[in-house]
């Protein structure tokens, strides 16, 4: 799959990675499309509605904010300011009075004591009331206008009572007035409680001392005197009522509220709503769908951008956008699914959906970069796929569970992920299950009531499933897009696979020679953290091009049989040396390998020395070079190769001596490794000393177990065999 994938991308070269990207968002955009398709309702009023309707935007009802606003303007009580002055100012009329009153009383006095000469006798004058009424007036104008107009609403027989009054009388009205007026405007008195308060104060007179008249005259003077006092203030009423209908908040319409429940009738009132909401419209809203395809056009924009950032080689950054959108496709597909089932009544089902799969089958595959991107979008496009859930908490708590859980997946390295068990288990259903936690008080759901433990049990079986799923996808994602991917290899490593069947036929020697060198690779290479199974199978490819001429190698030859070497010339026996590392990569090429396994055929000798013939050469010619008698190569490029160009060598090496010793092994691998290094051969992989190290030690290990000494057992004599 990955080498058809790789000839694709080379014939359409630039193009390849924008198509796979437009590719993409059609594909995304054509599965969530449904979800966001404009439609409009089919209700009447007074019928039953067919299916549970909510609000698809929010929006405010106008004509009920208006209502609300009057309704509250309505409310407000009218101002009324208390003014003091009011009673300072009764107060001091009743002074003003009293005291004109004590004034025109002494005129009077004194008028009344001038005699009167009337035909030789002498009387007393007698004053009209209409004089004393006069003085009493004159002595008012020394007053200001308020007190003289309250005395002037008097009636005359209540003044001329006062003035006929004696000093302890006028005393005793004027105390019962003043301290009945001071005690009933000292608090605030409304228009409408006026007439009661004035009561209240002339019944109380019923308990004072003062005489029949005298009461009389009191309540007549309370009755000018207790007045409004809490005056209405129009300015400031008005300033309240615009306030309050400031504080009124707009009745609004919230997406995602429930306008009309299934099965129930679609009253006036929903009716209104709905048209409010343009549901009733036939050209309804497309601003969901524009809001889509800015968000998977943005989707494609941040791959693009991703892989002109990193400056990756295009081939390998093609790849990476193909696993990617295969993985996404599938992941909105299934959200798409469990979204529809979940609106056919599976209440909660979306929680199942395993939000960690793909940012973590990203995460091992490709990058943990990828991982956070798809995670990311993953949950923007949940908004979309469950827009009829839109404005619910149920919604917010999809995306903000799909986000967090998908996080999770990111978390796990990259290393093999069954060697992450415990870890994977954690990460993915453990914390889901404390997310889901938090969310369902949030929700205000009784933990242990079917819903959250619904709503629970979902969450951490999507977390579960998601490692689940990611343990059996794994090898046939590897098989699509990894040239190691364990069934590759597995396969591979069938003896029935038709170029070892030749090997074993055709060059027996060559091929238990690729089997010696796979032991040792594959302990080698696990001993350093590399893909021993890959190790193991690349080994048994890797001198397939000795089936060219196979009797050319030592180890093929039949037994009696002189080494054709010998009846050539050197550089002709090192071209067939040589070519059976390029007809090898030819065959493997042919045979349609995965290009790693073609990789380490053409690197396991590197550019080394091809010294015995190489020697030969320059017996008969000094002008011979190295460059002449060194292999194509390239060099090692990965740890693994560097393992099979050591072990190849040492097997062949080892097998050669007559019988080695642990210290003859030793000390032949150790300078092997020793001169590979001092060549340069494992100047363009990875390896480390440290890691060389390892590798000497297990290669020896795996050398001595083969090639150990063995007892030799005495024979028997002929007599004793007989017995």
């Amino acid at each position: 799959m990955k080498g058809m994938l790789e000839r694709t991308q080379k014939r359409m070269g630039r193009v390849y990675i924008p198509f796979v990207l437009v590719l993409l968002s059609i594909i995304l955009f054509v599965i969530m499309f449904h979800s966001v398709l404009p439609r409009s309702l089919d209700v009447k009023l007074y019928q039953v509605a067919e299916e549970t309707i909510r609000a698809n935007a929010t929006v405010e009802d106008r004509e009920k904010t208006i209502e609300a606003q009057k309704l509250a303007q309505e409310n407000v009580n009218p101002v009324y300011r208390y003014n003091t002055s009011i009673a300072t100012t009764k107060i001091a009329n009743l002074n003003f009075l009293f005291a004109a009153l004590d004034e025109a009383s002494g005129q009077l006095e004194k008028k009344k004591a001038e005699p009167v000469v009337e035909t030789n006798k002498t009387v007393v004058a007698a004053i009209s009331e209409k004089e004393r009424l006069s003085i009493l007036s004159e002595k008012m104008k020394n007053t200001n206008d308020q007190a003289e107009e309250f005395v002037r609403l008097l009636p005359n027989w209540v003044l001329i009572q006062l003035l006929d009054a004696d000093n302890s009388s006028l005393k005793s009205i004027k105390d019962a007035t003043i301290k009945s007026v001071e005690q009933e405007m000292g608090r605030s008195i409304k228009k409408e409680n006026v007439s009661a308060i004035r009561q209240t104060a002339k019944d109380q007179l019923e308990y004072t001392d003062l005489s029949v008249p005298n009461q009389r005259i009191v309540a007549l003077l309370i009755e000018n005197s207790i007045v409004e006092n809490d005056i209405y203030d129009g300015k400031a009423t008005e300033i309240a009522k615009v306030e309050a209908k400031e504080r009124v908040q707009p009745a609004l319409l919230l997406q995602g509220q429930v306008i009309v429940q299934e099965g129930h009738v679609v009253d006036p009132n929903a009716m209104h709503q709905l048209k409010l909401l343009g549901l009733l419209d036939k050209q309804t809203s497309y601003q969901p769908m524009i809001g889509l395809i800015i968000l998977v056009i943005t989707h494609a924009l941040v791959l693009y951008f991703l892989g002109s950032a990193k400056k990756e080689e295009r081939i390998e950054f093609g790849r990476c956008i193909t696993l990617y959108s295969f993985l996404i496709i599938f992941g909105v597909f299934l959200m798409k699914g469990l979204q529809l089932i979940q609106n056919a009544g599976a209440n909660y089902l979306a929680m199942l959906y395993p939000a960690a799969l793909f940012p973590l089958l990203l995460t091992l595959f490709l990058s943990r970069r990828f991982g956070i991107i798809a995670n990311g979008f993953l949950a923007a496009f949940s908004i979309f796929i469950f827009i009829k859930d839109a404005g619910t908490s149920f919604s917010i708590i999809i995306t903000l569970f799909y986000l967090l859980s998908g996080m999770m997946g990111t978390m796990l390295s990259r290393k093999n992920q069954r060697k992450q068990l415990y870890t994977s288990f954690v990460w993915t259903t453990i914390f889901n299950g404390l997310f889901l936690i938090a969310f369902i008080y949030y929700l205000n759901i009784q933990i242990f009531s079917r819903e959250g433990l619904m709503v629970l049990c979902y969450g951490m079986l999507s977390g579960l499933i998601s490692y689940v799923l990611a343990i059996m996808l794994n090898p046939y994602v590897e098989v699509l897009f990894v040239d190691n991917a364990i069934l590759t290899m597995t396969e591979l490593a069938n003896p029935n696979q038709p170029l070892l069947k030749e090997l074993l036929t055709r060059a027996p020697g060559t091929y238990h020679h690729s089997l010696m060198v796979a032991n040792l690779s594959a302990n080698a290479v696990g001993a350093i953290g590399g893909d021993s199974m890959f190790a193991r199978v690349a080994c048994y490819y890797h001198d397939v091009g000795k089936l060219r001429h196979p009797f050319f190698f030592v180890e093929n030859l039949p037994t009696g049989m002189e080494n054709p070497h010998n009846m050539l010339a050197p550089e002709e026996s090192k071209q067939i040396i040589f070519n059976h590392v390029t007809e090898g990569v030819k065959m493997l090429e042919g045979a349609k390998m995965p290009q790693s396994i073609i990789d380490i055929c053409a690197q396991h000798h590197g550019t080394t020395l091809m010294k015995y013939f190489y020697v030969k050469a320059k017996e008969t010619d000094d002008s011979v070079t190295e460059a002449d008698f060194r292999y194509p190569g390239p060099k090692p490029q990965t740890k693994e190769a560097a393992v099979i160009n050591i072990a190849d060598s040492a097997e062949a090496a080892v097998r050669s001596m007559a019988a080695p010793t642990k210290e003859e092994i030793a000390k032949f691998v150790h300078n092997l490794i020793s001169s590979r290094i001092s060549d340069g051969q494992f100047d363009e992989c990875d390896i480390t000393l440290r890691e060389l190290k390892l590798v000497e030690n297990s290669i020896c290990e795996g050398l001595n177990g083969t090639f150990h000494s063995r007892i030799e057992y005495p024979s028997l004599k002929k007599e004793e065999q007989e017995k």
